[in-house]
């Protein structure tokens, strides 16, 4: 039996992590083991500002930006960052204020067209990357080929409420919408019927610029509710968390474009198959 604390991987993939749990079934005879990914390892960290600091601050090469932030987290003895250029530049980028880790990093990344790669080296390592997210839209996925499971949402949210500092009478409003082509203004668009308006509480917004910035992003967030699911094999499976996929079904005549957020890999009898995932957002929680 493996003991808490063991790590399950394959190496050269970015699939394993740690044994956090053991459980013994002795009706059936099953030891079953549970834990953390590495991207949960990372998020089971919280990236702090400094002492007398608002928030943290990061600028310069990916990579590097990278490796600092596992050193902050102490994690280096696990993960490191590649030494390779990424040919991607962060420029002063602020963190959100006590955030996860690889929520963290992978916001971050996104603000400059970025994903971050895993693989577990033959030292037993995590080798961490900073790459461009590759856009597999163009490619498509087709329902009478595989077996995929999409939904199209074609009503989302379009007008965000942003709620900022202060209280009741005094509190920092600002209101954003969304126009027939998706971008996104303080000028609205949509009435009546047609709008659709949900509340975003950022008390911690710095100012009226900040308060814009993060309801901006999560409007964007919010806009996208569609779904797709889909199993591949592994030798198929060029996808990474945060690459762009297309869906067309066939019988709905369904058609989407939409980012990966969790891909679940399960091994059966020599088996490897992949399940891709996005995660729309929970309107209903804010």
């Amino acid at each position: 039996c493996c003991e808490a604390g063991s790590f399950l991987y394959f190496e050269g993939t970015e699939y394993g992590g740690i044994v956090d749990g053991i459980e013994s079934d002795t009706d059936t005879g099953e030891v079953i083991y549970s834990g953390r990914t590495w991207h949960g390892i990372l998020n089971s960290k919280v990236l702090q500002p400094d002492s007398g600091k608002a928030y943290l601050t990061v600028s310069g090469e990916a990579n590097a930006v990278i490796a600092s932030l596992l050193s902050r987290m102490g994690l280096s003895d696990l993960f490191e960052a590649s030494s390779d250029g990424s040919g991607i530049t962060i420029q002063g980028y602020k963190m959100n204020r006590y955030i996860s880790g690889y929520d963290g990093i992978m916001k971050m990344l996104k603000t400059v067209d970025g994903k971050l790669q895993f693989c577990v080296q033959t030292n037993g390592k995590v080798l961490l990357s900073a790459v461009p997210i590759v856009d597999y839209t163009a490619d498509g996925l087709y329902s009478d080929l595989i077996d995929i499971d999409v939904k199209r949402t074609a009503n989302t949210v379009n007008h965000l409420i942003c709620l900022g500092q202060g209280d009741l009478a005094d509190r920092q409003v600002v209101h954003l919408y969304v126009d027939k082509n998706g971008n996104i203004s303080r000028t609205q668009t949509f009435t009546g019927l047609d709008e659709y308006v949900a509340v975003y509480d950022y008390g911690n917004a710095e100012d009226e610029d900040d308060l814009v910035s993060n309801g901006t992003e999560k409007l964007k967030e919010l806009m996208q509710q569609d779904d797709l699911s889909v199993d591949v094999n592994d030798v198929g499976d060029p996808y990474d968390v945060g690459d762009l996929v297309g869906a067309n079904d066939t019988i709905s005549n369904i058609s989407i474009a939409i980012p990966i957020t969790k891909k679940i890999v399960t091994i059966k009898n020599g088996i490897v198959t992949i399940d891709i995932k996005t995660e729309t957002n929970n309107i209903a929680s804010y």
